[in-house]
């Protein structure tokens, strides 16, 4: 059994069962559950079975993990389980292989790419919100997760889907995340192998989302597109600088899958908190939208940057509400953290929700103020906000889904406001990534303000 080498073990969390540990808190209220780790400065011990899984709850030891001693771990076994279904895309590879599929892939995340898909980001975004009425009553975190898979499915494959393929993927995708999410926190990893709903539901699932991503590859590899490549014509084409290698039609769907759950749910979750929080703070709101009207319409990356109110506010959505899961690495040597000794073997655990809330580094964190990253404002330690990891695992994702949010920040605030139904409650649900459920807005134009 890994455990802490030496007498002084770290603190465990409270709430342990026998047999199964703290499992079933982490599959009932694994918000709640995470967040009350606040309440530790480094490590604390969880159990998801019998074995314990550290929990680092401070940036100085993440860091360490995730930067300065990464060559020491390797990414656990959550991410073994998550290969049955992304196989060796970016999220689950490691080591040369995954050094060598993120060279592959990173000119299609240089700031021209993004600048080309920022235009069609606006158009996507316009088109949603101008589809609402006003006084309508809209089920934000659907309405983000739709536009969002609308975003990444146009600059995936830069046309219109077909119908059938995109009712698909709308379905699958988020029965694929709870299914994996269950699947990673299962402490004997037998519940897979019943023959229950959900397993059925997971199977059926994955295997037409194999089905709709395989056809796409194939039908592209016929014939690339002559206008500016999207994402999918780019893996296609991409050669390794050593080998001249390209990647396989398996490698390509590896990546595609991980970019369609990775960039749909994520980015949605950002998106839903950070309105509920505006319906919650009018008067942030409107200096928002003060910023949005004198900047003009142009949707460019460029132009994106010269918002500097709202990318302060997407960063405060990014820490106190993160969409993220949880990160598993496991020690491949013997390591120390925090002055305890741990063997190879050990599993560690953080959580984006435990870092960016943690009281010691944020000055009253629960509270959404956007203005805690003015320039001047104290610096957070490295480690304590990481939206997007860190290190050579940091999202390769980012700056696409920073242009993503602000573009649609920018698109439904010009227009409209969000406001909050009377007595509404909202709660988080955790499906791999975190968002609220039961996130229910009236449409307000910003005219009758």
């Amino acid at each position: 059994m890994a455990t802490a080498a030496r007498l002084t073990a770290p603190p465990t969390a409270p709430g342990r069962l026998p047999l199964i540990g703290h499992a079933l808190e982490m599959w009932r209220r694994p918000l709640e559950f995470l967040d009350s780790l606040t309440a530790y400065d480094q490590i604390v011990a969880i159990y998801l079975g019998p074995t314990p899984t550290y929990v680092l709850a401070g940036p100085e030891v993440v860091d360490r993990v995730m930067v300065a001693e990464a060559g020491h771990f390797a990414k656990g076994r959550s991410f073994e389980k998550l290969r049955d279904y992304l196989g060796e895309g970016l999220a689950t590879s490691e080591g040369p292989f995954h050094l060598r599929q993120r060279r592959l892939m990173q000119p299609a995340f240089h700031h021209r790419q993004i600048d080309h898909y920022a235009g069609a980001m606006a158009r996507l975004a316009d088109e949603r919100v101008a589809s609402w009425q006003a006084g309508q009553v809209v089920d934000v975190t659907q309405e983000m997760f739709d536009l969002s898979l609308a975003i990444v499915t146009s600059t995936l494959f830069s046309t219109a889907l077909d119908e059938h393929i995109a009712a698909d993927i709308r379905h699958d995708v988020p029965v694929v995340l709870r299914g994996v999410y269950n699947r990673a926190i299962d402490p004997t990893g037998l519940w897979q192998k019943l023959p229950t709903p959900g397993n059925r539901r997971l199977a059926a699932a994955h295997d037409r989302l194999r089905r709709a991503i395989d056809h796409l590859i194939r039908t592209r590899r016929t014939g690339l597109p002559a206008e500016q490549p999207d994402l999918l014509s780019m893996l296609l084409q991409a050669q390794d600088a050593d080998s001249g290698n390209t990647m396989t039609d398996q490698q390509v769907y590896d990546e595609l899958i991980t970019l369609l759950v990775a960039g749909t749910e994520t980015v949605a979750g950002g998106l839903a908190w950070l309105f509920h929080e505006l319906g919650r703070h009018p008067a942030v709101d409107r200096e928002l939208h003060e910023e949005l009207t004198r900047s003009g319409e142009a949707p460019s990356f460029e132009h994106l940057g010269r918002l500097p109110y709202t990318r302060r506010v997407v960063d405060e959505a990014l820490r106190v509400r993160n969409p993220g899961g949880v990160t598993m690495r496991r020690a491949t040597t013997d390591v120390e953290l925090a002055g305890y000794r741990f063997p190879p073997g050990a599993e560690f655990m953080f959580s984006t929700l435990v870092l960016h809330r943690n009281p010691h580094h944020f000055h009253d964190p629960l509270t959404f103020d956007p203005d805690r990253w003015l320039p001047g404002q104290k610096a957070a330690p490295r480690g304590a906000f990481l939206p997007f990891g860190a290190g050579r695992h940091r999202c390769i994702g980012e700056s696409f889904a920073r242009a993503e949010m602000t573009t649609v920040v920018a698109a439904l605030a010009r227009r409209w406001r969000l406001e909050p139904l009377p007595g509404a409650q909202v709660r988080g649900v955790m499906t791999s990534t975190n968002h609220p459920a039961n996130l229910l807005m009236r449409v307000a134009p910003r005219e009758a303000r």
